[in-house]
């Protein structure tokens, strides 16, 4: 217990979340980018049948993944990761049994694992003191058996709300699609640049079509503004780092200077604003993601000729959301109390 009291509150659920973000980044990841190119060839190809079977499998490791990862952070054992780890598969929902027969769903509800694992964590940190070397028994047992069984307990009612807020949003972006794509796609561009998975909520609360590609492009649009706002104090290749999405990078900087939000969330709500009129659409398992992987899956729900459709995805993915960036910089850095270029210095050497 006291090991745990060591944690503050944030801190804790700020560890456990980048375990599952990651867990959630990775399992998704390689049916994101590879699977919207090979999914017409495997129809009729026995070898790309087989790809896009294994390309697919990774989000059913979610739970598991993510239970580990978690783990991880706060150092487990093996035994102690893999006991967490039972306890997120059963109160995931990613398994279902019905008539003698175990049918893999997807990853479940991610809000309800979780909480899961959290419980789990907790739990651990309660008993590791007091079982000794029969943690080998007693750990397995009570996450995977009796968190494991609140977890099923609890995932219906956590799954009705997760879903409830979801199906909310996405109607509420049909009849207010100005609005809610503007505030959606301001919203993920500032999420992005936090510790928090923009893939991993928008799994969590189940947007999906012009909610989903509201979100999409504010991802896209963060991407740009620090692209741009990055060039002049660090040169081209952090910038091209940056422009294809790799402003993870800069979570320390957004953390010491908060002001950085501002013109992302300028360009974001720009962005979504466009976009409104536009109607861009993506699944709940690609809005979390900008480009490339945004336009890969925004293509799939277009109809009509292909070149209008590449045209329309390069203006609100890549040509819109840079030109926004750009006037956003020159108007932001004539302001010194909301702008400093050096906040945008990238130290690499750490």
């Amino acid at each position: 217990m006291q090991e745990l009291r060591k944690y503050k509150f944030g801190e804790f659920w700020n560890m456990l979340l980048s375990g599952v973000a990651m867990a959630i980044v990775v399992a998704v990841t390689p049916g994101a980018i590879i699977a919207p190119f090979i999914s017409g060839l495997a129809k009729s190809n026995s070898f790309w049948a087989t790809v896009s079977t294994a390309t697919s499998m990774g989000i059913y490791i979610v739970p598991v993944a993510a239970a580990i990862l978690a783990a991880d952070q706060f150092g487990f054992t093996m035994i102690e990761k893999a006991s967490v780890s039972l306890a997120a598969m059963a109160g995931s929902g990613a398994v279902k049994y019905s008539n003698g027969t175990w049918t893999l769903v997807g990853m479940g509800d991610l809000i309800n694992t979780i909480i899961i694992i959290a419980v789990a964590i907790v739990l651990i940190f309660l008993i590791r003191n007091h079982v000794g070397s029969f943690s080998i028994i007693w750990e397995p047992i009570l996450c995977g058996s009796i968190v494991g069984s609140f977890g099923i307990w609890s995932y219906k009612y956590v799954h009705m709300i997760s879903m409830g807020v979801g199906h909310i949003l996405n109607l509420f972006t049909t009849l207010q699609p100005i609005l809610l794509c503007t505030l959606i796609a301001m919203s993920f561009a500032v999420i992005i640049a936090t510790p928090l998975s923009t893939v991993g909520l928008a799994y969590a609360i189940g947007i999906d079509g012009i909610a989903g590609g509201a979100a999409s492009v504010g991802v896209t649009a963060c991407f740009m503004m620090v692209a741009v706002a990055t060039y002049q104090m660090n040169g081209k290749g952090v910038s091209f780092a940056m422009f294809w999405g790799s402003v993870k990078m800069m979570l320390a900087n957004f953390v010491k200077h908060p002001r950085m939000l501002l013109p992302i969330a300028v360009v974001g709500a720009l962005t979504g604003l466009t976009d409104s009129f536009i109607g861009i659409k993506a699944g709940p398992a690609f809005a979390g993601f900008g480009q490339p992987v945004g336009p890969i899956n925004s293509f799939t729900y277009m109809n009509g000729s292909t070149w209008l459709n590449v045209t329309v995805l390069a203006l609100i993915y890549f040509i819109l959301p840079i030109g926004y960036s750009i006037i956003t910089y020159l108007i932001f850095k004539r302001i010194p109390r909301l702008y400093n270029k050096n906040d945008w210095r990238v130290d690499l050497t750490k």
